[in-house]
């Protein structure tokens, strides 16, 4: 059961079902999965060190390039194509990469060391760049000090409480609980947009198409060119992971608070995506 629970594919994917089916809580929704997401980005970054060594840096750029670059231009570029959900894109472009990666990498049997490095960088670049991003594409439409008072919360707090309690959590113990912090996140905003899910059908599919050529389309793209530049098996399994997954937690939870939870549909469907594209990277299908 202990490994089910360690699972984050299983656990998200339970939420997924979870919320469709439930429908989310009844109340306080936003308020619970707030604060989920603030311990599950706590407890996801306490056993991580904060320290990057020079050889390190120029892997880390690849890995920002590829986030901040690659998939952050191609969602703004499905942002535009798919107007109605133009906000949710946006946030999402400016978000950081996945928590996950660090662990997923592990599983993959990538460089963990240079998901740490590349995770550390993003998240401390993205207390500066979640904002700038948002606030140019969406200067109009955004309220610049809840975006503030988001990124503060939901990043930079997180980040100075994990380095309080670094290293006092055992690892184990702490994917468990950051698991279930992402279920009530993922049960509580599935379930507020479970509406949508049901009655946009059409519209569902095409969200579904633009998440898939996102989130597997680029992975695989990118796998591809460095298998043959010839980068080692190890990069190679980061660099596709850098170039799929952004943090979608942060992004639902920014997208309903800014705008409206129905702007963090694109969110909970790339999300569901991830798992899937997680699930064939693991089982090796593609």
């Amino acid at each position: 059961m202990l490994r089910l629970l360690e699972s984050f594919s299983f656990v998200i994917s339970l939420a997924i079902v979870a919320g469709v089916l439930i429908g989310g809580f009844p109340a306080y929704g936003n308020e619970i999965a707030t604060l989920a997401l603030i311990i599950a980005m706590t407890l996801s970054i306490s056993n991580i060190p904060f320290k990057v060594k020079a050889k390190e840096i120029k892997h880390v750029f690849v890995a920002f390039l590829l986030n901040y670059g690659l998939l952050s231009a191609f969602i703004i570029f499905l942002g535009y194509l798919m107007h109605d959900y133009f906000e949710g894109f946006i946030v999402m472009a400016a978000a950081p990469p996945a928590i996950a990666i660090v662990p997923l990498s592990s599983i993959l049997k990538g460089d963990r060391r240079h998901s740490l490095f590349s995770v550390i960088f993003l998240y401390i670049g993205a207390i500066f760049m979640m904002p700038l991003i948002i606030y140019f594409f969406l200067a109009k439409e955004v309220n610049s000090v809840l975006l503030v008072k988001n990124v503060i919360l939901l990043i930079l707090f997180p980040m100075l409480l994990s380095r309080i309690i670094y290293g006092k959590i055992e690892e184990r113990r702490s994917r468990i609980i950051t698991n279930f912090c992402f279920f009530l996140l993922v049960f509580s905003v599935i379930g507020k947009n479970r509406q949508f899910i049901f009655e946009e059908v059409s519209l569902l599919l095409f969200l579904s198409i633009a998440m898939a050529s996102r989130t597997i389309g680029i992975g695989l793209i990118v796998k591809s060119i460095a298998s043959k530049m010839g980068i080692e098996r190890s990069k190679i399994v980061n660099y596709t992971l850098f170039s799929s997954f952004k943090n979608e937690g942060l992004v639902m939870i920014i997208s309903s608070s800014l705008f409206s939870y129905e702007t963090a549909l694109p969110a909970v469907i790339a999300l569901i995506f991830e798992m899937i594209w997680i699930c064939c990277m693991e089982s090796k299908i593609i």
